[in-house]
């Protein structure tokens, strides 16, 4: 966990090529003035998103206020404001500074930050919901797996079901090189991890490699462009499908 500066989408890459087993690699935000803690990155996230200091935990509550005095909206940038049971009352034979930090009940940060529009992109498989980010994670707990994102793929028996895109690792890209058989082990490999180790609603549908998978700048999953890729690919018969199998 990183605090005290932000985790830039570089530095997120090369902390994940020194620290390949890590349990999580992300960003917090916190206070002295809040008994430290306010936010980190959902422990079902392997890799925090650069840039995102990630949710806020229980009992804390925010706003984002504008220059204006007004709140600001989703991806508007203004300063950030907290509130929690934990918060201090002041500092200590400071005054004015007290006065200046803490205002109608609210700690006033000096930060200025942006609220991110997330919509939970959960797959619905037979009317269970599956989140990408914990089936990415999984992945990534794989060696042969550098990169992964995870998106729905419509299905007529479960509405919809996982599919990976998958980043090898160098030495798994060099065995699938070698030709289909050793690509096909290397696939069966990544599929059994996921198998092996989560309830059956979840097991993928089917794995596809890429040198890499897109990205915006500051480093968050495209994962429009590739659940579009798989509706394409799907419908014209190129995604690599696994047998579903006998529940």
């Amino acid at each position: 966990m990183v605090g005290a500066a932000p985790l830039s989408a570089d530095l997120t890459e090369q902390l994940v090529r020194i620290l390949p087993h890590a349990p999580f690699i992300g960003q917090g935000y916190g206070m002295t003035e809040l008994a430290t803690s306010v936010s980190h990155l959902r422990l079902d996230m392997k890799i925090g998103t650069p840039g995102n200091s990630g949710k806020l935990i229980p009992g804390i509550v925010a706003r984002v206020v504008k220059q204006d005095g007004t709140l600001a909206g989703y991806n508007e940038l203004g300063e950030l404001l907290l509130k929690s049971p934990s918060m201090s009352l002041g500092y200590l034979n400071n005054p004015t500074a007290t006065a200046e930090t803490f205002t109608d009940g609210w700690l006033h940060t000096g930060d200025e930050v942006m609220i991110n529009e997330q919509k939970e992109e959960l797959i619905k498989v037979r009317g269970f919901q599956v989140a990408p980010a914990e089936l990415e994670g999984h992945l990534l707990e794989h060696a042969d797996v550098v990169d992964a994102c995870v998106v729905g793929i419509p299905d007529q028996y479960s509405g919809e079901l996982p599919f990976a895109y998958v980043v090898p690792s160098p030495d798994a890209q060099a065995r699938i090189a070698c030709g289909p058989a050793e690509e096909g082990q290397v696939r069966t490999a990544i599929l059994k991890h996921v198998a092996d180790h989560k309830v059956y609603y979840k097991r993928l549908a089917g794995i596809e490699f890429l040198p890499a998978i897109p990205k915006n700048p500051s480093g968050k999953l495209l994962r429009r462009v590739l659940r579009e890729q798989a509706k394409t690919q799907l419908a014209a018969g190129q995604l690599k499908l696994t047998p579903k199998p006998k529940l």
